[in-house]
């Protein structure tokens, strides 16, 4: 996150003094309200939030110049965590400070934000919701660690979205979508640009992509429908699986170590020729199949390239 905002503790050595059992009785009350906000800001261009456990919404509204904020934080240990938000010249930081690192406790809140639609985003969070809806930018990062990001009607040169073993999902984006997960799920329908999804053991699903789709997957899982150009494919143990899918041209490059590649086109094979180097691995384009080496020599200007150890590529019309 840009200007990473640091997280303030304040420990105090007496605490460390308290019995397991204060501190367990500490985190059982009853959920309470300790801190509610509303602000006004006028003259806001971007907004960072570093929001942990907070569900974050954002609504871009057509016509509305002001940045209005209103929240709530409820726990079972008050004083534990507190909102902090400034104004430095033209961006508005917002933060969930933990105040006292002692137990546990239960807590919960909702930071709920309305203003322009072109607005910059920097959005940090931890086990949290983060939606955002209706927004345009220059470049939008989110981040999660096993919370769920939405995107709705949102566009930007670049949208670079991540999180660890949480969500992302994203409808009607605009724009160049980097996203990347590691255990977690990226899906996406109704893309109009190019995407470059990445997930170790995780699942991607992705939908209506108007540009050029890179991906690399290790032991997870890439399904898609309805791509209009694949470039450079990678896989390891894991699977990708298509259909309705453009090839690329020169620009296309398969890769498989032990895993799958299955890609139904509506490419004409005619226009290409075909370069994949095999091991042990199978390799079928169109009739064409081989358990080694496949090349096939259209005549035409580009060759998709790929390879394959001991598992399989096919595409197929």
């Amino acid at each position: 996150m840009k200007n990473k905002m640091k997280l303030r503790t304040a420990a105090n050595m007496g605490l460390l003094l308290c019995s397991t059992a204060f501190l367990t009785s500490c985190g059982d009350g009853t959920m309470e309200v300790v801190q509610t906000i509303s602000e006004e800001y006028a003259g806001i261009k971007e907004i960072q939030i570093e929001s942990g456990f907070l569900e974050v919404i954002y609504e871009g509204i057509e016509g509305q110049d002001e940045v209005l904020m209103t929240g709530t934080l409820e726990s079972t240990r008050p004083g534990s965590y507190r909102l902090e938000y400034y104004v430095e010249g033209d961006v508005l930081e917002i933060e969930l400070d933990q105040k006292n690192l002692i137990g546990s406790g239960r807590h919960q809140g909702v930071l709920y934000i309305t203003g322009p639609t072109a607005m910059e985003l920097d959005v940090e969070s931890g086990s949290g919701i983060v939606r955002i809806s209706n927004v345009q930018g220059d470049e939008l990062d989110f981040d999660a660690g096993s919370g769920v990001i939405e995107l709705y009607r949102v566009s930007a040169n670049e949208i670079d979205a991540e999180v660890g073993s949480g969500t992302i999902k994203g409808f009607d984006l605009e724009g160049k979508l980097l996203a990347n997960a590691g255990s977690g799920r990226l899906e996406f329908d109704d893309v109009l640009g190019d995407a470059e999804l990445n997930v170790s053991s995780g699942v991607i699903r992705l939908k209506n992509l108007s540009g050029a789709l890179n991906s690399q997957i290790s032991s997870g899982n890439l399904h898609m429908e309805r791509v209009n150009e694949i470039q450079n494919l990678r896989v390891s143990s894991g699977s990708i699986e298509g259909t309705e899918i453009g090839i690329g041209g020169a620009n296309t490059v398969l890769t498989c170590s032990s895993g799958r590649i299955r890609l139904q086109t509506y490419s004409d094979f005619a226009e290409y020729n075909f370069s994949f180097q095999a091991g042990s691995g199978r390799v079928r384009v169109g009739d064409s199949s081989s358990s080694g080496s496949l090349e096939i020599n259209n005549g035409s200007a580009v060759t998709v390239k790929g390879s394959v150890s001991s598992g399989s590529i096919e595409i197929y019309n």
